[in-house]
């Protein structure tokens, strides 16, 4: 997940209050998921690994099952990736993407991305990773099964991308290689489970104002809080903007959304394991995520914005 601090941010709080019914999540689903790749034998799932293999096969198997049978569209890459301390190195992965077709073809595109690699075995020690991001991953196939039963207005393209741990390198090649001129939104969910205190963060909104009241709207029928935040360049450390995989599309003008919990004793360990995991306030950020597909759907000829630069090439 996001190269962060832990930080208590200026935080606005959205109040619940009663709203239509939304679409139903298959909580059951994502968290079979993230049990699943957060076992051992996946590994940790880290980039370029049999065990990060074995994880893209499993969430394509997953995919199609829930597309007709069709499986998503596999992507693999090697690009050169900078760090912070200058140093560079060639990432490499394979990404994933599904797509699903819009009542109104030819307008904008939703993009909903989570990535699916992690840290891997370093020594004895397996690094498991099942908050960052088998989580997402989860909440993805969910948001998948979401659309093919009530599909979308417009076109859907939901990815799981690789070597996010290896400096954004898998949503770097995504935006570079796989967009056109269209409109687009981001959503991106890295990091959704471990909030036992019920609280999640949206980032996004310092940079899209408008994306605010809709996911206030998204989180009315869901017991969870959300707060406003970790996306301003004052945060310092603390800003988001560019530490996970939404970071590559906001590079390029698109408008994202990033849902995701704030740095734990998890984070980064080798206790990021399923055993620890809230899985009821789980099921509540797998609800609010596929609320807020929907919502944004419904609302991304408003805004939605085309790309408007060259993608990154470095976190």
């Amino acid at each position: 997940m996001k190269q962060s601090w832990l930080a208590v941010s200026a935080a606005l709080i959205v109040a619940c209050s009663p709203a239509e019914p939304s679409p139903k999540a298959d909580i059951k689903l994502a968290t079979k998921v993230m049990r699943v790749l957060s076992a051992d034998d996946m590994q940790g799932r880290r980039a370029g690994t049999d065990g990060n293999t074995k994880a893209r096969l499993y969430i394509a198997d997953q995919a199609a099952k829930l597309n007709g049978g069709v499986a998503p569209k596999a992507y693999s890459f090697a690009r050169p990736v900078t760090q912070r301390n200058g140093d560079t190195f060639e990432a490499v992965g394979t990404n994933l993407t599904v797509t699903v077709p819009g009542k109104t073809p030819g307008g904008p595109i939703l993009e909903i991305t989570a990535h699916f690699d992690h840290l891997g075995v370093q020594g004895d020690a397996i690094f498991n990773g099942a908050d960052d991001n088998a989580s997402g991953v989860g909440a993805l196939l969910a948001i998948l099964k979401s659309f093919r039963a009530n599909p979308p207005e417009h076109e859907v393209r939901i990815s799981w991308l690789d070597t996010e741990e290896g400096g954004l390198a898998g949503a770097g090649d995504y935006v570079d290689t796989q967009l056109d001129d269209r409109p687009r939104v981001n959503f991106n969910l890295d990091m959704i489970a471990q909030n036992a205190d019920g609280v999640i963060y949206m980032a996004g909104a310092h940079h899209t104002p408008a994306l605010k009241p809709l996911v206030e709207q998204a989180a009315e029928t869901v017991d969870i809080e959300v707060r406003f935040g970790h996306d301003r360049p004052q945060d310092g450390m603390n800003n988001w903007t560019m530490q996970s995989d939404h970071g590559a599309f906001h590079s390029v003008g698109i408008p994202f959304v990033y849902f995701g919990v704030e740095d734990h004793p998890y984070y980064h360990q080798t206790t990021d394991e399923f055993a620890t995991i809230p899985v009821a306030r789980y099921h509540a950020a797998v609800q609010l995520a596929v609320n807020m597909a929907h919502v944004l759907d419904d609302n991304l000829d408003a805004i939605a914005k085309p790309r408007t630069a060259p993608a990154i090439t470095e976190p």
